[in-house]
């Protein structure tokens, strides 16, 4: 008997975003992994299928909403259909990218289906692997990563011998305990709180934009409130560009060598940046507010259970100019902690509490940035295919209601990739190139002076 399943907070998230705004950016998560080396597509096949067996997640299903609109999931106990395969080597490398992307646009529309597609990909330049694409609510980046590196060990299984991959965490099981935990009475109470306090002590945050006060005041005449600190979505045109930045690897090890020897996360140094360059471009603006994604990945089966474990919290952090480098990353790094100590509250939560005291009108945000750590690069880490060159990219899903969201990652040679998915109806490529440069600066002239204070490093830089 089939076995029905709530959806989780992280889930939900996503859901509540498609149903309300119907953007594409929240419905999938898609990428490329492939190697410059010939490839057994029978075997590779073989192996894609033994995975939807092994990863229960590629197999969830979500049910037609009911009278008030709830939808359930459910896992189908085998995947029958077959896996595509396509000889796109005629192309340039660019060009290949360009029609995958264009495949990254596609949505799931419909109830009951499947939410992962996978197609097997002969490239250009002789790489060959394949493409996946799913439903941002079966999966996040982190849960692809184990799943492609997962699937290439079984490839080296059966094709060298070697050892069989271990068993991954059943996405059930993972599940019901989140489940368990979001339904403990005494948690959500604790959870509340938190957030409660937050408000209590602070008030209402104050929207900040990369562009500089102009958006805040054109809210303020278009709702006829000179007191508004929120912003307007925007809704009509949701296009998204994608702009990409590499960090070379020696400036990048220089930016973890700081993280290490000073017991900081990367997320943080890299909210420290984005937030001071808010602060710089809005006046000076103190309180400050980023919306940050947690993956809450703790466990080995948290990590191998696949599911879309991500969620996003605002980070909101009052820090002034005479403040120093390393003490306002300190700031970020206790305001996140404790943050993450309460990541299984639903965020619906935090924004419905919101216009609940502060009365913001509809599709109002107080955010303008979104950022995305990923620590873990899209790389096939396997001592068979490791001396072979490797292309693997991320796509962009086509449509979003959040202005610029930021996903940093690591590549396969030792890079650090900015990611910048921007509006096109209020930014251009100039505003996303103006962040990534004065965040370099804020960012490398903190960490070669860590006890400069912020003030002095946005007048310097």
């Amino acid at each position: 008997m089939r076995e029905y399943y709530p959806l989780t907070a992280a889930q939900k998230m996503h859901h509540d975003w498609i149903k309300k705004y119907r953007t594409q950016q929240v419905s999938g998560v898609s990428v490329v992994a492939s190697l410059q080396a010939p490839l057994d597509f029978g075997l590779l096949k073989k192996c894609l299928q033994l995975e939807f067996e092994r990863y229960g997640c590629m197999r969830i299903r979500f049910t037609k909403p009911d009278e008030n609109g709830d939808v359930e999931q459910y896992i189908v106990k085998k995947e029958t259909r077959d896996i595509p395969f396509k000889d796109l080597s005629g192309m340039s490398l660019a060009q290949a990218d360009q029609l995958m992307q264009q495949w990254a646009y596609e949505t799931f529309e419909g109830d009951n289906i499947p939410l992962c597609d996978v197609t097997m990909v002969k490239l250009p330049e002789g790489y060959n692997g394949f493409f996946i694409h799913m439903d941002h609510r079966l999966i996040d980046s982190c849960g692809l990563v184990v799943m492609i590196n997962d699937l290439m060990q079984l490839y080296t299984h059966y094709k060298f011998g070697s050892a069989y991959p271990e068993d991954l965490a059943v996405f059930e099981d993972v599940l019901d305990k989140d489940l368990k935990r979001a339904n403990n009475e005494k948690r959500f109470a604790k959870d509340k709180k938190f957030w409660d306090d937050q408000l209590d002590a602070l008030g209402e945050p104050l929207y900040s934009d990369i562009q500089g006060p102009a958006v805040l005041e054109e809210a303020r005449k278009l709702h006829g409130n000179k007191a508004l600190r929120a912003a307007d979505i925007e809704l009509k045109n949701l296009f998204v560009q994608v702009k990409d930045y590499y960090l070379e690897p020696e400036p990048t090890r220089n930016l973890i060598a700081f993280c290490m020897n000073h017991q900081l996360s990367m997320t943080n140094l890299l909210l420290l940046g984005i937030r001071t360059y808010l602060s710089k471009v809005n006046d000076g603006q103190e309180d400050i507010t980023i919306e940050n994604f947690i993956s809450r990945r703790s466990t080995h089966d948290e990590w191998t259970s696949g599911g879309s474990r991500t969620i996003m919290f605002p980070c909101r952090t009052v820090i002034p100019a005479d403040m120093d480098f390393l003490a306002a990353a300190y700031e970020i790094q206790n305001v996140q902690n404790r943050i993450y100590m309460h990541s299984n509250y639903d965020p619906a939560l935090i924004w419905e509490e919101l216009r609940k005291r502060y009365h913001t009108p509809e599709n109002t945000t107080y955010e303008s940035c979104y950022l995305t750590y990923q620590p873990m690069p899209v790389k096939m880490d396997n001592p068979h295919l490791v001396n072979i060159p490797q292309h693997s990219k991320w796509f962009a899903n086509g449509a979003a209601t959040k202005k610029m969201y930021l996903t940093v990652s690591h590549t396969g040679s030792g890079e650090m990739n900015f990611s910048f998915h921007y509006q096109t109806a209020h930014l251009q490529e100039h505003d996303m190139e103006l962040l990534y440069y004065y965040m370099m600066r804020i960012l490398f002239k903190g960490i070669a002076e860590p006890d400069m204070t912020i003030g002095e490093i946005m007048e310097q830089i």
